[in-house]
């Protein structure tokens, strides 16, 4: 059987505003976190994407070394191919220029399989990277929200923030919601070093 996921969304929320009108009856305490601010205010997420952002540079540095390097091989094969359509020269030199390209073209033609292959292994690696830094810092988050919910004895916190726009589980929230997230940051944030 195939789910519509707007329909099974839909319907998710519906059940979910149903569970908490009786939770609301049973008094339940319920409160939202929005974790894309929390993740965005996490002090450690500007130093994670700094080593992210400083590996991505090394790698692209490397990249456009060998680009370099290519790029002269392509230069000097339009000198020694000029040099093979030379009438003027002598048999010897063009023929030993001709040789000089063919070679030369087999060595770039190497070089340039080699730069696309570093470039998809520094692509993987960059993203790898990234998402492991996501979730490692997600998990914090989560650790901390777990405190802070166990602490103040709340039965159900929804996440307002990473659900597509259109189908939000959380339909409304009144003011009587109670947000954490200042309270998850400010937890997140206790660490943090003092600014220069």
């Amino acid at each position: 059987m195939k789910f519509n996921l707007p329909t099974f969304l839909c319907v998710s929320a519906i059940a979910l505003s149903a569970f908490g009108m009786n939770a609301s009856a049973q008094g339940l305490k319920i409160a939202v976190v929005d974790m894309q601010d929390a993740l965005n205010r996490y002090y450690k997420t500007d130093i994670e994407v700094e080593k992210i952002n400083a590996m991505a540079d090394e790698k692209r540095k490397n990249i456009d070394e060998r680009q370099a390097a290519y790029q002269q091989m392509t230069t000097k094969m339009a000198d020694l191919d000029k040099t093979v359509r030379d009438t003027t020269l002598a048999e010897g030199t063009r023929k030993e220029a001709m040789e000089q390209l063919q070679a030369l073209a087999q060595e770039r033609a190497v070089k340039g399989k080699e730069i696309q292959d570093a470039q998809r292994k520094a692509s993987a690696e960059v993203m790898e990277a990234r998402s492991g830094m996501e979730k490692t810092l997600v998990d914090e988050i989560k650790a901390a929200v777990n405190v802070i919910v166990e602490t103040q004895g709340h039965d159900l916190v929804f996440d307002k923030s990473f659900l597509p726009k259109a189908n939000k589980a959380i339909l409304y929230t009144s003011k009587n919601v109670l947000d954490l997230t200042e309270e998850v940051v400010a937890t997140l944030n206790a660490g943090a070093p003092a600014a220069p």
